[in-house]
Formats: structure tokens, sequence, C-alpha cells
């Protein structure tokens, strides 16, 4: 009789250390899972706010009529700013812990806040123009997100 309760209480608290061990590791899993796609993300962020970036520093740099094209991937919904108070590009997104923000210092002067919001995810080409005509305005144009492309033209006056 001992070794048959014994051999009950073994099965028993073997079943539930199966379970246990089992719920561990698929949360385990899930959590690793997020923080690989958020370091996926956050780091196809960096790459296109310094992409971005840096095609606006050499527009500016290059003057009137210069053009520059970069293109972006992104693998989830994210946004683009051109902040004038800090004279960054901003690029955010959604992870599984919040909004995250890359942002890339521009050495090129914003004249004001410019925003596109809610991007699709995908490869996008960024052109980034200093108009010829005398009077443009600067602008961050997102008509042709459709498309996949993304307008940023700038003027000479915000320096």
């Amino acid at each position: 009789m001992r070794g048959q309760t014994a051999v009950e209480y073994l099965i028993i608290f073997s079943t539930m250390l199966a379970i246990l061990a089992g719920v561990t590791i698929a949360q385990m899993i899930n959590h690793v899972k997020d923080a690989g796609g958020d370091t996926l993300h956050l780091s196809q962020a960096r790459s296109a706010a310094d992409a971005i970036g840096g095609a606006i520093d050499t527009v500016y740099a290059n003057g009137e009529g210069a053009v520059k094209t970069v293109t972006v991937r992104v693998d989830t919904t994210w946004g683009l700013q051109l902040d004038n108070s800090e004279n960054v590009i901003r690029i955010t997104l959604e992870t599984s812990s919040g909004t995250q923000n890359v942002e890339d210092n521009l050495k090129y002067g914003i004249d004001n806040h410019h925003s596109l919001s809610s991007i699709p995810s995908g490869v996008y080409t960024v052109i980034v123009e200093w108009p010829d005509e005398d009077g443009g305005t600067e602008q961050l144009d997102g008509s042709s997100i459709s498309e996949n492309k993304i307008y940023i033209y700038i003027i000479g006056g915000a320096a």
C-alpha cells in the first residue's frame, strides 16, 4: 500500500510540474518574441532617422535645386516629425512597452513643426528637395504615401 501511495503522489507531483513548466516557458517565449520584434523595429527606425536626417543635411549643404533620395524600411506603423523646437527628425512607433521615439539631430534649421502620423509599414522612398522656385514653402508632403513615397521640401531661409 505504501509503495502505491508514493507512486500516486509522484505522478500527481510530476503532472503539476509539467503544467507549471509548460505555462512558464510559453510566457517566456512570448516575452522574448515581443522584445525581439521591438528591437527590430527600433533598429529600423534608427536607420530611417539617420538616412532621412542625412539626406536633409546633404540637400541643405548643396543648396537650391538639390535633391536626394533615400529608401527606408519600417515593419510597423510609424510616424515622422520634423521638430523645429529641438531641430530634430523624430520617428515614433508603438512597441510592446508603449510609444518609442527615435531622433536624429539636423544641421538644417526647421522653420515649423511638420508631422505625418500612422504611416503604414513598408519600404518607402523619401525624396528631399530644395526647390528652385523662390518663395517655396518648407513642408513634409505625405500625399504620395499610397505610392510609398514621402516628399520633404526645404527652403533656404530656414537656417
